[in-house]
């Protein structure tokens, strides 16, 4: 660790918030956005805590060649790292640098694009650059470059999660030749992806694949890579140089203070950020370490400390804020000020002092939570309610939000099974899309439509009615509509209709009533057994409605 004489020191601006209150529905509890809980003092210290090893991955003989990009992922509470001349992805665990999951360049290779098309293959994934995660729809974005060949192909990826609660690669979308976003971040209240390259910054949609203008912010230059504060009102950007950089975000200006060398800690090539849990993640992407080295392509953890000048300021948000019982929350601390204790009282007797706890709520009512926290300059208490309901509202209309495939295939996935190709395609029982699900592989395989995330997440009392419009090219397989009811990974209940695939759209028509209402989740998918090889189905124009 690097002696107190080479840690970069910063001064804070004082950052303010209010008590919270219940506000609708939202998740958030508060009347104004909390900041980012970087310490209130006025001699603040960087610090290093600890370096994440990448090569090899505790545990593990895979190692990252080029540490390029990074997402952080709070619903996993896991670390993507973008991994260069590896041509790969991985997702660790934040904590212990255990390695979790690896996308591989093979998956990467064989997605294919938006709309359907030819799959990615190799001149895609030569230039693995930047990562970005989208809390509101979990959704991770995956960006390549243009180095360092001509023949490499600018892309962004996008990874959504499978049945099994896993990401895997879901489409791509070709970026406009000479592209090259070395950094990414997703602006939580804003709900867009920013790209960066250089001093330039811009906007990214990949549903219409639209690049925005470029804007600059002044004074900041060589962005590497870029991560938003928790409530989006600060960016925190990896500079050439070794710099690192706090952009107040609506004044677009670098704060006084808050760019930092970060050498004197043995970093070389910062190449991405993470703000998490009031810490920096930082990837080193230097590439000439002596082999064996435990800072080659390393994660740098380093925190922000310094005396405090006065109390926090409470404040916290809570997921959900209502629903059936047993209703389990996650209670989020956003505090500002430098607490170093924290109290949680769930309006139930119960009690907590972690940091961000979840609490289940086994009886219906409204709750009075409140969160106090202090240190040696006071303490604040911030408070909310929790509306805990005997079972879930009714819900109207389709349940089904992407049935037609009309612009994407979101919200369904292959059930995880790589021999099957899920796209979408021309020409619609109604409207003018479908989705085509392919057997790609030599023999016959299962295909399955599934719905990723579940349409129903917490079932409700009543009948759930469901149905699909299916067609083959090829006649005579039989095609199943199915239902099933889960109370955690156990089926509790199941309904299935099939039909003998024709030419011609025909509907299948199925009916659940939930033994566990409120209490289990429901699948919904369409399913062809033994598929032969190298034919494919058709579905369009899903329905599940509840009386």
């Amino acid at each position: 660790m690097p002696s107190l004489a080479h840690r970069p020191r910063l001064r804070a601006t004082t950052l303010t918030c209010t008590l919270l209150l219940l506000v609708g529905t939202a998740c958030v509890l508060g009347a104004t956005a909390a900041r980012a809980a970087l310490p209130d003092t006025s001699s603040p210290e960087l610090e290093l805590e600890r370096t994440i090893r990448t090569a090899p991955f505790a545990g593990s003989s895979t190692s990252t060649k080029d540490n390029e990009g990074s997402a952080y992922v709070p619903k996993d509470d896991s670390l993507w790292v973008a991994d260069d001349d590896g041509r790969a992805v991985y997702e660790i665990n934040r904590t212990t640098g255990a390695l979790k999951q690896t996308i591989t360049r093979s998956a990467l290779e064989a997605a294919r694009p938006v709309g359907g098309g030819s799959a990615a293959g190799t001149y895609r994934t030569r230039d693995l650059e930047s990562m970005a995660y989208d809390s509101s729809s979990d959704t991770l974005y995956l960006f390549s470059g243009t180095c360092c060949t001509s023949a490499s192909l600018p892309t962004a990826y996008r990874l959504r999660r499978n049945s099994s609660g896993a990401f895997r690669v879901e489409s791509f979308q070709p970026l406009p030749s000479g592209t090259d976003f070395t950094a990414a971040a997703w602006h939580p209240t804003e709900k867009k992806l920013y790209t960066g390259l250089g001093s330039n910054l811009r906007t990214y949609d990949y549903a219409t694949n639209k690049v925005g203008s470029s804007f600059q912010i002044s004074g900041l230059t060589g962005i590497f890579g870029m991560s938003f504060s928790s409530d989006g009102s600060d960016l925190f950007v990896a500079r050439s140089s070794t710099r690192l950089s706090r952009v107040t975000w609506s004044t677009k200006s670098l704060r006084s203070g808050w760019t930092f060398d970060l050498s004197g800690f043995g970093m070389l090539d910062p190449r991405a950020v993470e703000i998490i849990d009031d810490r920096f993640y930082v990837s080193d992407g230097y590439d000439f370490r002596a082999a064996g080295d435990p800072l080659s392509h390393a994660i740098f953890v380093l925190g922000v400390r310094g005396s405090t000048s006065s109390a926090p300021t409470a404040s916290f948000t809570a997921s959900p804020l209502e629903g059936p019982a047993p209703l389990t929350v996650q209670f989020t601390d956003t505090s500002t000020g430098s607490p170093t204790s924290w109290r949680w009282q769930f309006g139930d007797g119960s009690t907590t002092s972690k940091r961000s706890p979840s609490h289940t709520y086994v009886a219906a009512g409204t709750y009075t939570v409140k969160l106090t926290v202090s240190n040696a300059a006071g303490q604040s208490v911030a408070s909310g309610k929790i509306v805990v309901g005997q079972e879930a509202p009714e819900p109207n209309g389709n349940l089904i939000g992407n049935a037609g495939f009309e612009t994407s295939t979101s919200g369904w996935d292959d059930a995880g099974n790589a021999a099957v190709r899920l796209e979408r395609v021309t020409g619609g029982h109604s409207g003018s899309w479908s989705a085509r699900l392919t057997n790609t592989s030599s023999g016959p395989v299962t295909t399955t439509l599934n719905d990723a995330p579940n349409w129903v997440q917490t079932s409700a009392r009543g009948t759930y009615a469901g149905s699909v419009w299916v067609r083959s090219d090829t006649p005579g397989a039989k095609a199943y509509l199915r239902i099933r009811e889960f109370r955690g990974s156990t089926k509790v209940n199941e309904a299935v209709v099939g039909v003998k695939l024709t030419t011609s759209w025909q509907r299948i028509n199925v009916s659940l009533t939930p033994v566990d209402p409120g209490a289990t989740t429901l699948d919904f998918a369409t399913v062809v057994y033994s598929a032969p090889a190298g034919t494919h189905f058709y579905a369009d124009d899903a329905s599940l409605s509840l009386s």
